[in-house]
């Protein structure tokens, strides 16, 4: 019952995620370069940090060419993947015949700037936008929902790059 429980929360959560407003994101304000972070599970190994490095590249060259992407640059485009293995008896609380393993865990885009904290005599790294999504399914199909999520994140990205 508890694991119904577990399961039941993580659906809610990932369907309540709601869409970005169509507000400007002021802490995209002036963003012109940009390095990209890229922080994998060590679990996920069908997927490489290169792999969805270069799908983001790909992407934001493409999509914001007027952003340059510098690995030096301060501010920094942090995709994380805490997807995690999970059985079904470990889910549900007791072993029954044919049961699976699930994925499930978040995705989350977000960018990091330095700010100027009043009181605080250096400049430090704060997220200014993020975006988070919760995958859950068969562990088998994670890669592709991970890379579903990633597209998914990054064109929330780009348009709040654009209306910025």
């Amino acid at each position: 019952m508890r694991a119904l429980a577990l399961v039941g929360a993580l659906l809610l959560a990932a369907t309540s995620v709601s869409a970005a407003t169509a507000e400007p994101a002021r802490g995209l304000a002036g963003l012109a370069t940009i390095g990209v972070d890229v922080e994998l599970d060590p679990s996920q190994t069908s997927l490489s940090s290169a792999e969805l490095m270069r799908r983001i590249d790909s992407r934001l060259r493409t999509a914001a060419p007027a952003l340059t992407l510098d690995p030096a640059s301060s501010s920094r485009l942090r995709f994380s993947v805490v997807v995690r293995p999970y059985s079904a008896t470990a889910l549900r609380g007791f072993w029954l015949p044919f049961s699976g393993t699930y994925g499930i865990g978040p995705v989350r885009l977000s960018v990091e700037r330095t700010a100027v904290v009043t009181g605080v005599s250096t400049p430090v790294l704060a997220s200014v936008w993020h975006a988070e999504r919760q995958a859950a399914g068969p562990w088998r199909d994670s890669p592709a929902e991970i890379v579903r999520l990633l597209d998914e994140t990054l064109s929330e990205f780009l348009a709040a790059y654009h209306r910025r």
